[in-house]
């Protein structure tokens, strides 16, 4: 049985998990460019999919090995949680979880060594050696972060939503529903839909800042009026651009902006028909289509090859960084012949700061688990809790 984009049973609680669990099958393989997500435990849902048993059971894995490798991953760690975090990580043996646990050196189980065997992992530069054609080099990518401070009308918003009801009582239940609306006010206020929640914030809001909330959306939003900028620009110079979302309404919204300036563009999200998936695909790639390709992260961050594109602009950050990396290999695969440079669009002073942190976090921790150089550990235990 071979499982393409394995990483969907990182759950092991699913009903797709726990059905394929059952499937008989003499050989197991799962392909994911991005095995952990979230957390180590991602990484032992697949192992526990191809090789039960390999790394024992899910509680003691978490107690025993991504516990130790956590700590030693904190920026304040004491030089012996760093050496057991690095050595529970690097592995000098064979070892499973289970010997581990028996020979009371759990502390000191190799997870690289144990599941190197078990693990091929190849890199875009990997592929090509040093005497293959240039045609089949790949080329270089770019990544920049742009830090945008928040217009007067989108900063008035966030103060009031942070003083509001909402925020208030997330402290005694889920906190999810008030950070996804600060998260929709750092991309344009108009996405707080839900309840009327712009119009009751708008009443706590000065009259001129109201008046300016009927302005055009390039002008209440910085991400939107710093993507049509750069825009301008990059079609100038003869570049073909990805534009991705997390949301439906904020492509919406660019869109809008979009066909105020007489710009061409093309699109795919959720409601795309899969015919017309393939036709758009094939008109961008083909260079009959226009420039520039909207796509929502789900939809388009996933199995296609945009490789006509050259520029990438990232609106919206993702809590789990592979979201936002699958969605700039559509441009940067193997064929790409042009250097890609992408943009990562964050707020200053914002939840979207914390999201970045958290990106981070998350790169190192699947560096440190399959890697074995030695990671660069930015954030302490307390800055951790707060990133939370």
């Amino acid at each position: 049985m071979i499982l393409d984009e394995g990483h969907l049973i990182k759950n092991p609680s699913t009903q797709r998990a726990k059905s394929l669990l059952e499937i008989p099958a003499a050989h197991r393989i799962v392909i994911s460019g991005t095995p952990i997500q979230n957390n180590l435990r991602d990484l032992w849902a697949l192992f526990n999919f191809c090789c039960p048993e390999l790394l024992g059971d899910n509680k003691v894995f978490k107690e025993k090995c991504e516990n130790p490798i956590l700590r030693g991953n904190e920026k304040k760690a004491s030089d012996e949680e760093k050496r057991v975090g690095s050595d529970v990580a690097k592995c000098r043996g064979p070892i499973t979880l289970e010997k581990a646990m028996l020979n009371h050196i759990v502390y000191f189980l190799e997870l690289r060594e144990c599941i190197q065997p078990f693990f091929l992992r190849r890199l875009k530069s990997e592929v090509f050696r040093e005497d293959d054609g240039e045609v089949a080099k790949l080329s270089k990518k770019s990544e920049l972060i742009v830090w945008l401070r928040l217009t007067d009308c989108q900063r008035q918003f966030y103060k009031v939503f942070l003083n509001s009801e909402m925020v208030r009582s997330s402290f005694d239940c889920s906190q999810l529903p008030a950070l996804t609306n600060l998260k929709k006010i750092c991309d344009h206020p108009l996405l707080l839909t839900k309840g009327g929640m712009a119009e009751k914030l708008l009443m706590h809001i000065a009259n001129g800042e109201r008046d300016k909330f009927q302005e055009t959306s390039d002008r209440i939003s910085c991400k939107i009026s710093f993507t049509m900028s750069l825009l301008d620009k990059l079609i100038r110079d003869g570049h073909s651009v990805l534009i991705f979302s997390q949301t439906r309404k904020m492509l919406d919204l660019i869109q809008a902006s979009l066909l105020s300036r007489g710009r061409e563009y093309l699109r795919i999200d959720g409601s795309t028909k899969a015919s017309d998936r393939i036709k758009i695909v094939n008109n961008f790639q083909e260079g009959t289509g226009a420039p520039i390709f909207l796509l929502t992260s789900q939809v388009g961050g996933q199995g296609l090859t945009l490789t006509r594109a050259d520029r990438v602009i990232v609106v919206d950050p993702a809590w789990n960084p592979s979201t936002d990396n699958q969605s700039v290999d559509r441009a940067y695969r193997i064929g790409q012949m042009k250097d890609v440079i992408v943009f990562r669009l964050m707020t200053c002073g914002t939840i979207e700061e914390k999201i970045y942190r958290k990106q981070i976090f998350k790169g190192g921790l699947f560096k440190t688990a399959t890697e074995h150089k030695e990671q660069i550990r930015y954030f302490s235990k307390r800055v951790l809790i707060y990133l939370y």
